[in-house]
């Protein structure tokens, strides 16, 4: 007596994991030359691997010109399904630790948020997954984001670039005009800045900032590290940017008594690889949320 015939076992198709991670990875990064950068493929083959799967399914799943790539209603119903799919093997090997080979994650964040969240966030995550290795790289949010595109960095906290960045809003954070108490700005001379380099965020808010408000200024000093930034406004020679929590004691916010236009808050985003493969790594963004909300209370 056969519960589940030979025959019906032989119609199901072969739903191989390299065909649903280039599926999903295809339909997450929106095309198939970002998706073969995200897996270390060439576009051929992962193109090869969603054609095979389609066969497989007998269904056409993505909609292909030479423009635009779009889910076809088939596509949009299994991807759901295949996401679960993927997860689902990952549990499972996560489960039977089937493998001594160590975990590695790496992980983005801009430099100034290093020492804000870093301690508590791999303290916690460490005692509950301490067969991950968590490689931190700092950099410019702009530079994390291209590591990430290019596949170097497989998750990367920073600041929304751009209205459709794709990334998840976890927080934000007040940026204020700053400047060591002992800085006095001449009126007859061009505001003098220290800044991050140009692909900086809140260096380009700033300066559109100031222009619209029809003010002098001119960039003094430019540094990619907080710390050299900081011992620039510490000659109480120029004026910087800062997050409001993070100006120091000896510092003072500058706003409208002097003259300077507000600036809008930096909007703080998780930005993740389609291929991230391990169940640990979701849990690594859940402590990460866990230590920002309670760091940022209010903005979440």
């Amino acid at each position: 007596m056969d519960s589940i015939g030979d025959s019906d076992r032989s119609r199901l198709p072969a739903l191989d994991s390299d065909l649903l991670l280039a599926f999903v990875t295809v339909a997450d990064s929106g095309g198939f030359t970002a998706a073969a950068r995200y897996l270390h493929r060439t576009q051929s083959t992962v193109s090869l691997r969603v054609s095979t799967l389609e066969d497989r399914l007998g269904t056409r799943l993505l909609n292909r010109t030479s423009r635009h790539l779009a889910l076809t209603p088939d596509g949009q119903t299994f991807l759901v399904y295949a996401r679960r799919l993927l997860q689902l093997q990952r549990e499972a090997l996560g489960a039977l630790n089937v493998s001594n080979e160590p975990i590695t994650l790496r992980f983005g964040l801009p430099e100034d948020y290093a020492g804000t969240w870093l301690p508590a966030l791999l303290e916690r995550f460490s005692a509950s997954h301490p067969e991950v290795r968590v490689h931190i790289h700092c950099r410019m949010s702009t530079e994390l984001l291209d590591r990430l595109d290019d596949g170097s960095l497989d998750l990367v906290l920073a600041v929304r670039h751009a209205a459709d960045s794709g990334g998840e809003v976890v927080g934000e954070e007040a940026v204020v005009w700053a400047a060591h108490r002992d800085f006095r700005p001449d009126p007859e001379r061009p505001l003098p800045l220290a800044l991050f380099p140009e692909q900086c965020v809140y260096r380009r808010r700033a300066l559109q900032a100031l222009t619209e408000r029809g003010l002098a200024w001119q960039v003094d000093s430019t540094s990619q590290s907080p710390s050299g930034l900081r011992v620039i406004v510490d000659q109480a020679r120029a004026v910087t940017l800062c997050e409001r929590r993070m100006v120091p004691e000896r510092w003072r916010v500058l706003g409208e008594a002097e003259g300077l236009p507000p600036l809008p808050a930096a909007e703080l985003e998780i930005h993740r690889s389609p291929s991230l493969t391990h169940p640990a790594f979701e849990a690594f963004v859940q402590r990460l949320r866990e230590v920002m909300t309670e760091a940022l209370p209010a903005t979440l």
